[in-house]
C-alpha cells in the first residue's frame, strides 16, 4: 500500500520527528522511515495508532478522503458471489489454517499432550509391569486430553458461529470488494487493504492486513480467479501465523 506520503506530511503537520513517532508506538525509527517511504507498510495496530496519534481518521491515512482514491458507488459489480454459512465454510475460512493466538495456543497445547503420550509410551517396555501400566495408563489419558482441547475448541466455535446462519454476499468492483455479512454488517474493502490470496480446489481465502480473511466459494466461476491475481498478489499457502506478529 502505497501511503508513505500521507503518513509524512501528517507527521510534519503535528511537528513530531521519526524517533518521536517511533518511541510512541513502541517501534524503531527505521520502521516509521520504512512506511514514509513506501518501503514498507505498518500493521493495522499500527495504523490505528497513528491515526491516534494525528489524531486524523484511518480513511485520511490511507488517501481515501483523496478525490482522486473516492469509491464511485454507481458502477455494477464485476462479479457477485451470495453463499450460506455451514459447517464446511466456516471451518474452511476460520480453521484450516492456525489465524489467532489463542488457535496457535491450542493448537500447540494439543501437540503437548500427544508428545507427552508417545514419551510415556516409549518408557513403559523399560521400567517394572506395575510402573508400566500406570505409564500406559497416563499416556491414554494425555492422548484423549490431546484429542479434545484443539478438536473441541473449534468444535464449539463452528457451533456458536452456525447461530447465526449468516448469508454472505460478496460483490467485486474494480477498486473495491463489498462484503455483506447480514444487512446489519456491510463492510468495503479497498485492495489496497488486502494483503493476498491462496486458491483451493473449490475456494478462494484473501487475506486482509492483520490476518482477518475471506471466504470466496468458486461456484464454477473461473473469472474471479483471473481477476483476482491482477488486483493481489496469489500466494500457494497462508504465510504463518507467527510472521505476522
Amino acid at each position: 500500500m502505497d501511503y508513505g506520503k500521507n503518513l509524512y506530511e501528517l507527521r510534519k503537520k503535528k511537528s513530531l520527528s521519526q524517533e518521536e513517532v517511533a518511541n510512541e508506538l513502541g517501534v524503531s525509527r527505521q520502521s516509521v522511515s520504512l512506511w514514509e517511504t513506501s518501503q514498507a507498510s505498518p500493521s493495522m495496530d499500527n495504523l490505528i495508532a497513528l491515526a491516534r496519534l494525528y489524531e486524523v481518521s484511518l480513511d485520511e491515512i490511507v488517501g481515501l478522503n483523496d478525490t482522486t482514491n473516492k469509491i464511485v458507488y454507481q458502477e455494477e459489480p464485476k462479479f457477485q458471489i451470495t453463499y450460506k454459512e455451514d459447517k464446511n465454510t466456516i471451518y474452511r475460512r476460520d480453521y484450516t489454517y492456525l489465524n489467532t493466538t489463542k488457535d496457535l495456543v491450542l493448537f500447540f497445547l494439543s501437540l503437548f499432550f500427544f508428545i507427552l503420550a508417545l514419551s510415556l509410551f516409549l518408557r513403559a517396555p523399560s521400567v517394572i509391569i506395575e510402573v508400566a501400566k500406570v505409564l500406559i495408563i497416563i499416556g491414554n489419558i494425555c492422548v484423549i486430553i490431546g484429542l479434545l482441547i484443539y478438536p473441541l475448541y473449534i468444535f464449539i466455535n463452528i457451533k456458536q458461529k452456525l447461530k447465526n446462519q449468516n448469508t454472505i454476499n460478496i460483490e467485486f468492483y474494480n477498486e473495491y470488494i463489498n462484503y455483506k455479512l447480514n444487512k446489519f454488517k456491510e463492510d468495503l474493502i479497498r485492495y489496497e487493504m488486502i494483503y493476498y490470496y491462496i486458491e483451493k480446489k473449490d475456494y478462494y481465502i484473501v487475506y486482509l492486513i492483520k490476518s482477518n480473511r475471506i471466504y470466496i466459494p468458486k461456484q464454477n466461476n473461473l473469472e474471479i480467479g483471473a481477476f483476482l491475481s491482477k488486483k493481489i498478489e496469489r500466494r500457494k499457502r497462508k504465510k504463518p501465523y507467527w510472521k505476522h506478529l
